[in-house]
């Protein structure tokens, strides 16, 4: 700064006995408060507590039919034939996702489809000649083209010895002798499927292959494994047999649940 310069301001001096209070009105007693219009965006719907628990219950109804139907199911095998793969008490998930099976026949050719190959546990749906209705847990031995052969116990795969390292023989046989031992050339789109338990596995031996239009699903993992006091009884269940069923389970779950079993892979 230059002596003998003076500093100017462009801000006017105000009093301070010129300040005022600002007072907000009170429109709450004005008549100028009827000229205010409300605006609601809001729709309140006023509903009873019945019909919002009836809403909620289809809801999740329909959500349970959906995901049990196509995406993933709680189940288990009530027999020995896939032990000890699969032991007889064990409930696991079974993956359903694009499996033709689950679907009506109209709808199957739009929709994508996994692939199947030897070494696969599949659940499927029996065909007629098996005299069954519920469905089966069986692994593929053979697909479209395989050449298969028993014999002495030993499957054969296109003339060379397959390797079983999961299999197992219980000595006794409850189905009596094999009606294919072969050799028999798999037709396409048909799997030729056997029990892991060879002498206790109702499969492809004694009524012929899967159909791939049948097959509904792979098994995944188990989730919990029960070990029965009861043995299987494949004949239709009275509401009171089954009330003692699950009596039993109440008061042997700890003590005969397979804590070893849980999370177990199926393969």
């Amino acid at each position: 700064m230059e002596e003998g310069s003076v500093l100017t301001s462009n801000v006017p001096d105000v009093r301070i006995e010129d300040f005022q209070t600002f007072v907000a009105p009170d429109v709450r007693y004005d008549d100028r408060a009827k000229e205010f219009v409300v605006y609601r965006t809001e729709v309140i719907r006023k509903t009873g507590k019945a019909r919002e628990w009836t809403e909620s219950l289809v809801s999740t109804v329909v959500f349970v039919l959906i995901f049990t139907t196509f995406i993933a199911q709680a189940t288990q095998v009530p027999t020995p034939s896939m032990k000890p793969t699969i032991m007889v008490g064990d409930h696991f998930f079974l993956d359903k996702i694009a499996f033709p099976g689950n679907f009506p026949e109209a709808v199957r050719d739009w929709l994508p489809r996994r692939n199947i190959e030897r070494g696969d546990i599949i659940a499927f749906r029996p065909p007629p000649s098996a005299n069954m209705t519920t469905p089966f847990v069986k692994r593929v031995i053979g697909i479209g083209g395989d050449v298969i052969e028993v014999k002495n116990r030993d499957v054969y795969l296109n003339g060379a010895l397959l390797e079983e390292p999961y299999k197992i023989h219980a000595n006794h046989s409850s189905l009596g002798s094999c009606e294919f031992c072969g050799p028999v050339t798999v037709p396409e789109d048909k799997f030729f499927v056997m029990g892991d338990n060879r002498d206790n596995s109702n499969d492809s031996r004694y009524w012929g292959y899967v159909d791939r239009e049948s097959v509904i699903g792979k098994p995944l993992f188990v989730y919990w494994s029960f070990e029965s006091l009861a043995p299987y009884d494949s004949t239709e269940r009275s509401l009171a047999s089954m009330a003692k069923g699950y009596l039993s389970v109440a008061q042997h779950f700890f003590t005969r649940t397979r804590w070893f079993r849980f999370g177990t892979m199926v393969r």
